[in-house]
């Protein structure tokens, strides 16, 4: 089974809330993107307060798209959200924010960015609860599609068969297909999704690429 999660990446607590409301009705999760300005150029609310007072069913799963995500994860974990995703490029202390998500209830996953290799997650691939590769260059909404990341993914796959993958970035139904034979089951998606007229159907059509 395919999941389908809407990205939000917002500059304000208002239109996170916007945001929400919109696909609550569709969906069990939502991805929220944390940007810093340093790690990416783009910059977004800082999310700790703004989680913290949602009113929402929602599952919140969040994207550390931040320098040093070590400063970061402990107050992230006071909030309601439930998954984790940091970037191996962010950071020299990967071990230090595994064990702090490992030590609550709460998934973590580590995100890899189009040209980093493999290799650089291998160590800590047994240790988190799926991997996430990234599909665009992080830090914006409507970036362009890396296919070389495909045969990346379709490798990964190969090699690790029980580790689930999820894929973020230029999510499109086209795509979708591609990435789900390559072996990816949850899907981060943005741009598609926002930019529909009707966004239930637009879910709808990426949950089942392969009948569109």
């Amino acid at each position: 089974m395919i999941e389908i999660i809407p990205s939000i990446l917002v500059k304000t607590g208002e239109e996170l809330l916007e945001k929400i409301t919109a696909i609550e009705p569709y969906v069990e999760r939502t991805h929220l993107d944390i940007a810093d300005g340093i790690f990416v150029p783009n910059m977004t609310i800082l999310g700790f307060e703004e989680v913290e007072s949602l009113d929402t069913n929602l599952k919140i799963g969040v994207h550390l798209m931040v320098s040093k995500p070590e400063n970061h994860i402990v107050r992230w974990l006071e909030t309601p959200a439930d998954k984790f995703i940091f970037h191996i490029e962010a950071t020299s202390k990967a071990q230090e924010v595994i064990d702090a998500v490992k030590e609550t209830e709460k998934s973590v996953g580590i995100a890899v960015n189009p040209q980093t290799p493999i290799a650089k997650i291998e160590a800590f691939i047994d240790q988190v609860d799926f991997v996430h590769f990234m599909t665009v260059e992080p830090g914006f909404y409507g970036g362009e599609f890396v296919e070389s990341v495909v045969e990346k993914i379709k490798d990964f796959h190969f090699y690790y068969p029980d580790k689930p993958i999820e894929v973020d970035g230029g999510i499109t139904p086209e795509t979708a297909l591609k990435l789900t034979e390559a072996g990816a089951t949850m899907l981060v998606a943005g741009s598609y999704i926002w930019d529909s007229k009707d966004r239930e159907k637009a879910i709808e059509k990426l949950k089942s690429p392969a009948a569109i």
